[in-house]
């Protein structure tokens, strides 16, 4: 019984050629081609011990080690079988000799198994950034001494997934930020938000591969953790008594990314408009700034 299995392996290995199947994807499998029919190609891919059937129609070209080609767009040129080739003479549609056959070259590329390399943009990312804010005209005052902090964060951003002619990432963020208004008071607050990046990469493909840019929306949540009235909003009838600050806001804005591709990190340049709740007096209406700012993007791809 030991004899009947190590036959036909041996056979295999003794008759076999190192050939490259190559689909029409660009991907490829390397290794010993041992038969080629009408319908199927026999390989042993390098690292594996026993021989797989692929199928023609799935096959853009095959190619042998000493230069023949016996599969081109499907069609099988040459059939394999023990070590001799046999021309398919049965082939119709090979109107046209558009290829040499019989021209053996030397095969000088090196076959080598190679797994199909993801974007880092196929992978989950953490973000940290920082950002520069300007008050927006509802958060000026008549003196121009309102001041506002930078504004730090931190967040989560999933894999990108095609929809469309684009790619979309959804995430998460966690930010700060404060301003100091002679109308509304001294607020500080975190921000949380959930965002929405749209990659437009597929459809701006003629630019550089590491450079993306991208569209940016977003709703959010915002809490105070200190909440100082100014006096003109403790005079103000619209003031009711109890400090108040927090609401829905939310962001849009847009991109630019520069993604590495030797190591799992990513920079990227953003500006985008915040809005956010207003201080007392007037904590129901709406007030925003324009976060200019860079982030820098850890992409969560395990090392091999």
């Amino acid at each position: 019984m030991r004899k009947l299995i190590i036959i036909p392996l041996f056979v295999g290995y003794l008759f076999g050629l190192h050939g490259k199947i190559t689909f029409f994807d660009g991907t490829y499998v390397v290794g010993r081609v041992t038969k080629v029919d009408e319908s199927t190609v026999y390989i042993i891919p390098m690292g594996l011990d026993t021989a797989e059937g692929i199928l023609v129609g799935n096959i853009d070209t095959l190619k042998m080690e000493n230069g023949l080609v016996p599969v081109v767009n499907s069609a099988v040129k040459y059939f394999y079988e023990k070590g001799e080739f046999l021309a398919n003479n049965d082939d119709w549609m090979d109107e046209f000799d558009d290829f040499k056959y019989d021209d053996y070259g030397t095969q000088k590329e090196e076959y080598k198994y190679e797994e199909t390399k993801k974007p880092a943009t196929a992978y989950n990312s953490v973000t940290v950034y920082g950002g520069m804010p300007f008050p927006m005209a509802s958060l000026k005052d008549s003196l121009g001494i309102t001041t506002l902090a930078p504004n730090l964060g931190i967040g989560f951003q999933a894999l990108y997934f095609p929809v469309g002619a684009v790619d979309i990432s959804p995430g998460f963020k966690i930010m700060t930020y404060g301003f100091d208004s002679p109308d509304m008071g001294v607020v500080n607050a975190i921000q949380l938000g959930g965002n929405m990046s749209v990659d437009f990469k597929p459809v701006f493909f003629f630019l550089p591969e590491a450079l993306h840019l991208c569209l940016d929306i977003g709703v959010n949540y915002n809490i105070a953790f200190k909440h100082e009235p100014s006096a003109f909003a403790l005079g103000h009838l619209e003031y009711d008594g109890e400090p108040n600050y927090g609401g829905i806001g939310f962001n849009t804005g847009a991109s630019m990314d520069y993604w590495f591709s030797d190591i799992p990190l990513a920079l990227r340049f953003f500006g985008n408009t915040n809005i956010v709740p207003q201080g007392e007096p007037w904590p129901e209406l709406k007030t925003g700034f324009i976060n200019v700012g860079a982030m820098l993007i850890v992409v969560m791809k395990r090392h091999r």
